[in-house]
């Protein structure tokens, strides 16, 4: 492989509670994302099933000039970047996670939004990461999602509410065009538990049910189409976010297959 295509190449690993994907970018090709999910062995750790996808897998032993590993985890703190100090996360973490006990907690400073982002990992896969990719740049789920959502939520009049729909969780964003008013995952099991969690935020925000937006998105179609057709019950205007339509003059368009947290993260110029 020549210099130039090495330069150019970019690697994203995502990191879920269950699962691990990846996106290799080739800028050159006819198609220049390459998408898959990794068959995890659920008989063995994470970790131990990353270490064997780092030795074994062709798209994780090619050489990248940019490696990014996203970390989709529900376990996320926020603060006001004007009270935030890097050598303070662990006691942030902490305090929010008394329970939780990650080796490793990592940040993201979102200048826009105005707040750091605090996250934890466990140390095996942080490592494993770093042995291979020294330079790999690690990121919450939450941050790409709230860096393309106030961005979005200009668009138009009214406050916006952003529901991401994703493996047994569902996330919450609210935005006050731009400003960023509500972050938070919950755990659900089904349509009924993610209707309640939203119609709860909605109404403790003070959001109006005529004047104001609700969207919903997500790696699953079907759930994302039945909350909406039950929220259209309570709310006026409420859509399903066409992810076509949203990237549609990126690279990324039409490709399902990445998960949509992914996306945010190829486009966002982290």
């Amino acid at each position: 492989m020549t210099d130039i295509q090495v330069n150019n190449k970019s690697l994203s690993i995502r990191v879920c509670s269950n699962g691990l994907s990846f996106c290799s970018y080739a800028p050159g090709r006819e198609e220049p994302f390459s998408y898959k999910v990794y068959d995890v062995n659920h008989t063995i750790s994470l970790a131990a099933n990353l270490k064997e996808a780092l030795v074994n897998d062709e798209m994780l032993t090619a050489e990248y000039q940019r490696v990014n590993v996203l970390v989709t985890t529900p376990n996320f703190t926020t603060v006001p970047v004007a009270a935030f100090d890097k050598e303070d996360v662990g006691m942030y973490y902490s305090l929010a996670f008394p329970k939780d006990n990650p080796s490793r907690v990592s940040y993201n400073v979102l200048r826009r939004a105005g707040i750091a982002i605090i996250f934890g990992l466990d140390r095996s896969i942080y490592q494993l990461i770093l042995d291979d990719f020294p330079r790999a740049r690690f990121y919450a789920s939450v941050s790409t999602l709230i860096e393309f959502f106030s961005e979005r939520s200009l668009i138009g009049p009214g406050k916006k509410m952003f529901v991401y729909i994703h493996e047994k969780e569902v996330a919450v964003y609210a935005f006050d065009q731009g400003r960023m008013l509500f972050v938070n995952n919950f755990t659900v099991v089904g349509v009924n538990d993610i209707q309640f969690f939203v119609l709860n935020v909605w109404k403790e925000l003070g959001f109006d049910q005529v004047e104001d937006y609700l969207f919903v998105v997500g790696d699953d179609d079907k759930r994302c189409v039945d909350l909406s057709d039950k929220i259209r019950y309570f709310l006026q205007n409420v859509s399903v976010i066409d992810r076509s339509e949203d990237f549609k003059e990126k690279l990324t368009a039409g490709n399902t297959l990445i998960p949509y947290d992914l996306q945010t993260l190829l486009v966002c110029g982290f």
